[in-house]
């Protein structure tokens, strides 16, 4: 089979790649190994409750990427729902309260002493200020936050905040440069996190839409072979049914998984290599589906000391859950021992389950629904300043016609607004590729 765009993985990153190289006129393959498409944006119906792989938190949905994303397909961005920041509580120690969101209620709460109050407000102020193209790359999370405060609680807060908003545990290892950029364009943002009415289906339903209806086909099962190369350009792509040939192939893999697309002892192998050592990020996640409102007083907790999460994501999105049920996502951020050992990963769940009985009394009877993933992979790369140096390019140094649109990408972006860009970016540059390139492919 002969088409324009070969792209390899059906997730956030292929879909959304797909459909804007559709909308501009490509003919689109996108070969997926699994038997659904959306990858970690899977979404599923059980019991009327809709499940989404893990947390479906989208930052800036309608001001961000996602909406460049959908204003270029032409479409809406779908409906999100807002957690409200006054019903958000976090355990630091022996407090427990809500830190809210603007000023006011940040100086008036009881998660904090006053001094305490002070010093985060001081440390918030300074994230806003801070001029990115001043500070060294080297710099970490952890040793920015220490030049602004000394207060062993603060830090310990801020170290929580940043787990929190980039999923990574622990945290103070992150690029601050990488995080406080993040922060910059999010944290002020009147749409900061979102929730989909629908799950994510919403999003890759109407992406799968316009790959379809543009001729474009997505073939589920397909595994990818070793991809042919033919004087330093991919040739084709080949599963167990079919041999599918393209002007422009796009690898959507995670940078650990991306070697084995490639021949042995080829140039692409080892240049794929240099990307599978990134260390992704992962978490523990338990989703559950209760036949009842549990608690209706708050929306979300986050435990600072564990790094444990807590949300009722159909209190911003109700249609997730049938009409006087709820649906609660649990998290326990993972270390990179912590994801490697299921000792380790057991002793997190236990965790998860205790502050379930603490702040949840009840689930247990009231859970008609529950599934785990106990190792969710969250990210491609941790953004730390080492890895950050050595992120997946635009395009292959090998193969002049591969591109690459996934969550390690050099992109500074976070989470899923890295894929989002990479498909952006990928499908810009198939488009201008010149006519005589795609010429000599074709013949």
């Amino acid at each position: 089979m002969k088409t324009d765009v070969v792209i390899i993985g059906a997730g956030v990153s292929g879909l959304a790649t797909g459909a804007l190289l559709a909308k501009q006129g490509k003919k689109v393959v996108i070969l997926e190994k699994g038997n659904v498409v959306g990858g970690r944006a899977n979404t599923y119906k059980d019991k009327g409750f809709t499940l989404n792989y893990g947390p479906h938190g989208m930052c800036t949905p309608e001001s961000g990427v996602l909406a460049d994303v959908m204003g270029r397909l032409g479409r809406d961005v779908p409906t999100c729902g807002y957690p409200e920041a006054t019903r958000s509580y976090w355990q630091h120690h022996e407090r427990f309260a809500s830190m809210g969101a603007k000023a006011h209620q940040l100086m008036t709460s009881g998660l904090f002493s006053v001094g305490g109050r002070l010093q985060v407000a001081k440390v918030m102020l300074a994230i806003r200020g801070e001029k990115l193209e001043k500070l060294s790359p080297d710099v970490t999370w952890c040793q920015w936050v220490e030049s602004k405060t000394d207060d062993p609680a603060i830090i310990e807060f801020m170290m929580a905040f940043a787990v929190v908003n980039s999923y990574t545990n622990p945290a103070g290892e992150l690029s601050a440069a990488w995080f406080l950029g993040h922060m910059q364009r999010s944290l002020f943002a009147k749409d900061f996190v979102g929730y989909m009415h629908g799950g994510w289906k919403t999003m890759y339903d109407a992406w799968t839409e316009d790959i379809e209806s543009n001729s474009g086909v997505i073939v589920q099962g397909a595994t990818v072979d070793p991809l042919e190369i033919d004087g330093g350009r991919i040739s084709a792509a080949i599963t167990r049914d079919g041999r599918y040939e393209a002007d422009a192939f796009v690898c959507t893999l995670p940078p650990q998984d991306a070697p084995a697309i490639a021949p042995d002892d080829s140039t692409l192998k080892m240049e794929l290599r240099k990307w599978s050592g990134l260390q992704d990020v992962r978490a523990y996640c338990i989703d559950l589906g209760f036949d009842r409102i549990v608690r209706d007083d708050l929306s979300f907790v986050f435990d600072v000391q564990r790094s444990l999460y807590y949300s009722i994501h159909s209190e911003a999105a109700p249609n997730l859950a049938p009409a006087g049920c709820q649906m609660l996502h649990a998290t326990a951020y993972l270390t990179p021992e912590e994801a490697a050992d299921d000792r380790l990963r057991q002793q997190r769940r236990d965790e998860l389950v205790v502050g379930l009985d603490k702040h949840f009394v009840g689930w247990k009877e009231a859970a008609v629904v529950e599934r785990t993933i106990p190792d969710a992979k969250v990210v491609g790369a941790r953004r730390t300043p080492e890895n950050i140096k050595n992120l997946v390019p635009l395009r292959s140094s090998s193969a002049e016609n591969l591109f690459f649109a996934n969550d390690a990408r050099d992109i500074d972006r976070n989470l899923t607004q890295v894929c989002l860009s990479a498909a952006i970016e990928v499908s810009d540059a198939i488009v201008v590729m010149p006519t005589v390139v795609r010429e000599a492919v074709a013949v």
